[in-house]
């Protein structure tokens, strides 16, 4: 039964992952045309801050693909970071952070979930809905799912 559960909630969350922060295809051709304008080997802090500011005004997010895709262009998507950032800054939250999660879809989540295996439970079944919750919507064991600041 938890494999049958595992399975549905596996499938739900990579077609609700692939549809979020995908680089386009523009995106991911202005990326190419945007370091080709750059040496990586001789990046100072003024380049990087240049790459960062046309990667966010194209509304690109730093992500995992965006970090390959770099990669693959031969760029370290971390060192671009730290060396864009005035020293001292801290680098931005995870871009999954509790902050960004709508808590409408993760109630909705849990609901189906819920509604479909209510009399089966056990509670490995439950601690496992939990960390699918967890893994799906990014947050850590110790974030709480409701937000009681007032």
């Amino acid at each position: 039964m938890i494999n049958s559960i595992n399975s549905s909630s596996a499938s739900l969350m990579s077609q609700q992952s692939s549809q979020t922060a995908k680089l386009t295809t523009e995106q991911s051709d202005f990326i190419k045309e945007t370091l080709a304008q750059f040496d990586a080997e001789n990046l100072t802090s003024d380049d990087a801050q240049s790459i960062q500011a046309a990667f966010k005004e194209q509304g690109i997010a730093p992500t995992k693909e965006l970090a390959d895709l770099m990669g693959e262009l031969e760029f370290d998507a971390k060192s671009i970071g730290d060396a864009g950032r005035a020293e001292g800054q801290r680098p931005p939250p995870p871009q999954n952070s509790l902050e960004s999660v709508d808590t409408d879809e993760v109630v909705s989540y849990l609901d189906e979930l819920l509604t479909e295996y209510l009399n089966q439970l056990s509670g490995e079944d439950k601690e496992s809905i939990l960390a699918s919750v967890q893994e799906k919507f990014g947050l850590s064991e110790g974030d709480s799912l409701l937000n009681v600041t007032a």
